[in-house]
């Protein structure tokens, strides 16, 4: 009896030393391999980008100025001038200025045992001017001008001692100036300066209205 007691003793505890078998028809399954982490995509490079195009438009301005000028002697007095400006696409620092003047010079003296004279000439030059722009700053800039065009001369002499009377003719003007301009947006006022030469002979008078000349305006950018 003892011995079949010992017996059994072992039978038990190899019974509970002995690893659990997986039942028939089932295979272990291999633990899963950890999910190997994306690598991080590169960034997508930038479209290559095309370099800004100019603006393939003709670009125009108006502008409105005034001011005196001094021909010499008693050949000096007030002038305005209107200048329209196109750029043509493409041209870059240079435009061309289509410009219209006028000026006056008048004279008044009294003649001994006769009476007062006035002698009053208008000159209205049509010039076409090639600008060059030489700065371009912020709120900066200085254009020099050349240009070349006809001038109608108008003469009025008018006395206590006679009838009036009005005489023309017509000559050219050649300039030569600067501006110096203070950009503003779309307003952009400016200094200019400027020396005339020409003539419009009307017989009998030696007045003219070239010489040197100055002037202050105000430029609109028309859109």
């Amino acid at each position: 009896m003892r011995w079949f007691a010992l017996l059994f003793l072992l039978c038990s505890t190899a019974a509970v030393a002995a690893p659990e078998r997986p039942p028939r028809g089932t295979s272990r399954k291999k633990p899963k391999a950890p999910p190997r982490e994306a690598s991080p995509e590169p960034p997508p490079r930038p479209a290559p980008t095309k370099p800004a195009e100019e603006k393939k438009e003709l670009r125009y301005s108006l502008a409105l100025a005034g001011g005196a000028f001094y021909g010499g002697g008693f050949n000096r007095g007030p002038q305005g001038s209107v200048q329209l400006t196109l750029t043509p696409p493409g041209w870059g620092r240079f435009s061309i200025d289509v410009e219209l003047g006028w000026r006056l010079a008048r004279f008044k003296a009294n003649v001994p045992d006769a009476g007062v004279g006035v002698s009053a000439m208008h000159s209205l030059p049509l010039l076409a001017v090639g600008r060059m722009n030489l700065v371009s700053m912020k709120y900066l800039g200085v254009d020099v001008r050349v240009g070349v065009g006809p001038s109608l001369a108008l003469h009025h002499l008018s006395s206590d001692f006679s009838e009036s009377s009005v005489r023309s003719a017509l000559g050219w003007e050649l300039l030569a100036g600067a501006q110096l301009r203070f950009p503003l947006g779309a307003i952009e006022p400016f200094l200019d300066g400027r020396v005339g030469f020409g003539e419009a002979y009307i017989p009998f008078v030696t007045g003219r209205s070239t010489g040197v000349q100055g002037l202050l305006g105000v430029r609109y950018h028309l859109p």
